[in-house]
């Protein structure tokens, strides 16, 4: 499935997509029935979109953890991330055999490289730039207007060459001109300071489904967003040269190239943000559009977020178990994480560890919170190993019954917060805090931790085989 169509076909042909043939409206009305089917409903396809004719919107496409497995060709979503770490384990080539084995494990990294294409939007390029023909959408009611929701934009570090993937919210502002809503700790932002004159830049909307989940991930530092996609899908992506020589899926539905100036912003939003509040307005650069394409019949994707639960839930957990095994070959001691649909991505994080050492959970922390997003969250909690980060109240248990405030809580004064996050005391910079709810040793202590209650396994095992005989019936056990 290299684009979307493929896509929306196959979820069809699963049951999983449903088609709208009612009239129906951008202005607030498409996003209320998106958020109606969000929690593990069908992808909708609109067919008829008031005032927008011959356009089709999709949307809700990936609100199943099994959508995106599907996408990604994998069983386990941490098989996408053990593609990445599988070159840099075990030892080192020593043999002739073992270095032959190595290059040529080595060569087939090629086979996730991007490729070159044709494009069959480059067939229809509009006379001229024209937002008020695009149904973008409004998403809530006091919304500064309509806004494309799952824009791909592209851009290209003009020091590496370097192409990265990522999701901004655009504002609909003119004919030829929308909001570019990155945040100051976001790849667009730290390219657009590089530049220093004009900034090409390439919008795509309606793509191949993996280049989409790529462009909300976080894409390493260096790595090209275009190769990370193509690894984890286990195969390569279509791309095509833009005018500026920008590579653009070849697959997508709707192109906008154009430029971001330097030093020229506008007021942005309110937007009702997925912190579930409106993002107060602010200025923020701007995208000037030089030129549009788009397939026949095209196809606009787009997305709603707001209070929790919407399908950027789903996308959040997915991104967790596909980083997993690389959090882990930077941190062998982390067994699992877990990032609660509620706790806002960067909210709050539950970590479990192998806990080898006094101080050991503090530095695992520590190391996370310097680690690329994981830089944003707010509260971190550490558990044990043998504690589910999944299951609450598990984590709940660990707190109350590890934790001393005094002793285990550690605030972090002066760092850097989230741009949307409304409860920092200053704009993008806060507080966070570190909660080690670990079992203590004796060196943090000063006495040994208390053995656990458990029952006696002989007398537990009689229990077991009488239990039938006790005539008590089937009893959910906790235990």
């Amino acid at each position: 499935m290299e684009d979307l169509r493929d896509f929306l076909d196959e979820l069809e042909r699963r049951g999983e997509l449903r088609r709208v043939r009612a009239p129906v409206s951008v202005d607030l009305e498409i996003a209320e029935i998106l958020r109606r089917v969000a929690r593990g409903g069908p992808a909708l396809l609109f067919e008829r979109i008031e005032g927008f004719e011959g356009w089709r919107l999709t949307g809700n496409l990936f609100s199943s953890l099994e959508r995106i497995r599907l996408v990604l060709g994998v069983r386990r979503l941490e098989e996408a991330g053990e593609r990445f770490t599988s070159l840099a384990r075990g030892p080192p080539p020593l043999t002739l055999g073992e270095k032959v084995r190595t290059l040529r494990e080595a060569a087939s990294y090629g086979k996730y490289l991007p490729r070159l294409s044709g494009a069959q939007w480059k067939d229809n390029r509009w006379d001229e730039p024209d937002l008020g023909r695009i149904p973008a959408i409004k998403t809530w009611p006091k919304d500064a207007g309509r806004f494309f929701t799952f824009p791909v934009v592209i851009t290209r570090d003009p020091e590496t060459g370097i192409h990265h993937l990522g999701v901004y919210r655009m504002q609909v502002m003119g004919k030829d001109l929308t909001g570019m809503h990155w945040h100051i700790h976001k790849r667009g932002a730290a390219y657009y300071e590089k530049y220093g004159e004009e900034m090409p830049v390439a919008v795509a909307v309606g793509v191949d489904p993996v280049v989409a989940l790529t462009a909300v991930a976080p894409v390493p530092e260096g790595l090209d967003s275009y190769l990370f996609a193509g690894v984890m899908a286990g195969r390569s992506v279509r791309v095509t040269r833009g005018e500026s020589g920008i590579l653009i899926p070849s697959s997508a539905e709707l192109v906008m190239e154009g430029t971001v100036p330097p030093n020229e912003t506008r007021v942005e939003g309110p937007f009702g943000d997925h912190m579930g509040y409106y993002t107060p307005p602010a200025p923020f650069p701007v995208f000037r559009i030089r030129s549009v394409y788009t397939r026949e019949n095209p196809i606009f994707h787009a997305t709603v977020v707001g209070y929790p639960w919407l399908e950027d839930a789903v996308i959040g957990k997915a991104i967790e178990r596909i980083f997993l095994p690389l959090v882990r070959m930077l941190q062998p001691e982390i067994v699992d994480i877990n990032l609660p649909e509620y706790g806002l991505f960067h909210g709050l994080a539950v970590v479990s560890i192998r806990k080898r050492y006094p101080g050991h959970a503090r530095q695992v922390a520590m190391g996370l919170l310097g680690m690329g997003q994981f830089s944003l969250t707010k509260i971190l909690v550490v558990v044990d190993h043998d504690v589910d980060v999944h299951d609450m109240n598990q984590v709940m248990y660990a707190v109350a019954s590890t934790v001393d405030p005094q002793r285990d809580v550690q605030i972090v004064e002066n760092a850097v917060a989230d741009e949307l996050d409304h409860a920092s005391f200053a704009p993008r910079m806060g507080g966070k805090m570190i909660i080690d709810a670990t079992r203590k040793l004796r060196e943090e202590i000063g006495r040994e931790w208390p053995e656990p209650v458990s029952p006696d396994p002989d007398i537990a095992r009689r229990v077991e085989e009488r239990w039938s005989e006790l005539g008590i019936g089937d009893l959910h056990q906790d235990a």
